[in-house]
């Protein structure tokens, strides 16, 4: 998020996005992490985080605070 001053949580989610969706789940997690850290609650922040990780029982762990 280096081109992002001072972004607001539907920029970071943008850009956490764009990450994903080219293979970068690495940036993509952690832009998803700052969102999270400000809007612990926030469902799409969630889902898109259970896309980034390969353990089963974080993906659980992700749609389980969705469904809270």
């Amino acid at each position: 998020m280096d081109q992002y001053d001072n972004p607001n949580i539907d920029e970071a989610l943008a850009f956490a996005i764009e990450a994903i969706d080219r293979g970068d789940m690495q940036l993509g997690y952690a832009a998803l992490e700052w969102v999270l850290q400000r809007e612990p609650s926030n469902r799409i922040a969630l889902l898109w985080m259970a896309c980034t990780v390969s353990d089963e029982g974080s993906k659980r762990a992700y749609y389980s605070r969705i469904q809270s």
